[in-house]
């Protein structure tokens, strides 16, 4: 688990998220004001100080909440670097932040130990979907975070038993 997922699970709990509309309370708690306007390009969403912008022309709620989730975590994460974010020079940094602030808002709305205790139950695709209230294209870039997650595990998991297994002294 990397931090962007810890800090999102100390979030769940501190202000006990059951629903991805909670993600307003939570704003309000943490100071954070929310603002609807038009953006340009590519932008859906934009931080500045404890300010999220968002594009004015979502109306899909489940992808505002999405997006502040986002939001929330470049500010928890990276509160006070949003000037350098977006500075061409620090396309890498810029990257592992976009990275960092969607695996918070994936563990905050669909946290890995409810989507797996889920899967290992049965639950079909658009089951798990519905239940977690959001969109189609979060849903398949966090069950693809997910499944990466998984693989890495499991990969370092067998790498400890490999290791353990054969290094016994003769």
């Amino acid at each position: 688990m990397n931090t962007a997922q810890e800090r999102a699970r100390a979030v769940r709990r501190r202000y006990d998220l059951q629903r991805s509309c909670d993600i307003e309370r939570i704003l309000a708690a943490e100071n954070v004001e929310v603002l609807r306007f038009p953006l340009a390009g590519r932008l859906e969403e934009v931080i500045v100080f404890n300010f999220i912008g968002v594009r004015d022309t979502i109306e899909d709620a489940r992808q505002v909440y999405e997006l502040l989730a986002h939001a929330l975590g470049h500010y928890l994460l990276h509160a006070g670097n949003q000037i350098e974010f977006v500075l061409p020079t620090n396309t890498l940094i810029a990257d592992q932040w976009e990275r960092q602030a969607w695996d918070f808002a994936f563990e905050l709305f669909m946290p890995a130990a409810m989507v797996e205790t889920c899967l290992h139950d049965g639950w079909s695709d658009s089951d798990l979907q519905e239940d977690f209230e959001v969109s189609d294209e979060f849903f398949r870039r966090r069950m693809e975070a997910f499944r990466r997650d998984h693989a890495m595990q499991s990969s370092s998991n067998r790498r400890e038993y490999e290791r353990n297994e054969y290094s016994d002294d003769w």
